[in-house]
């Protein structure tokens, strides 16, 4: 019973891991569509015809998303080291419960789920408006 609740608290912390990561990259994906000046061009574009904005609300309007956009990245800056620190501290508390020869799948387990996160991330950069988000 001991090694199943063992197995059951490592899958517990890996999907905790999991959705932490995934977060991270729905946040990065969100802000980088963000901060693309092709996105921020179309949105003003929208907001502009839809609401019948002015030119002074279209100047003000641009003026907040600059300033959001400077406030999303400052908070991002800040938790990331945060989080890469959680991140280590999660990756040595599992190394500690394995045996010597779990130690390397789980260090090419973890090396996978990091090429993964970048692949998906560049993939993702790669075009912000081809699925017609903003």
């Amino acid at each position: 019973m001991k090694r199943n609740q063992w197995a059951a608290a490592l899958l517990a912390v890996l999907l905790f891991c999991c959705g932490a990561a995934v977060g991270v990259l729905g946040e990065r994906y969100y802000n980088a569509r963000d901060n693309n000046s092709d996105s921020k061009t179309h949105y003003i574009s929208e907001m502009r015809s839809r609401l019948k904005l002015t030119p002074a609300q279209v100047t003000q309007l641009e003026g907040v998303l600059d300033t959001d956009r400077a406030q999303y990245k400052a908070v991002r800056d800040a938790y990331r080291p945060q989080m890469l620190k959680i991140r280590a501290q999660h990756i040595a508390r599992v190394k500690a419960i394995l045996t010597a020869q779990q130690v390397p799948v789980y260090e090419q387990l973890v090396a996978e789920h990091e090429r993964r996160a970048r692949e998906e991330e560049e993939h993702d950069n790669a075009g912000p408006n081809r699925h017609g988000h903003k």
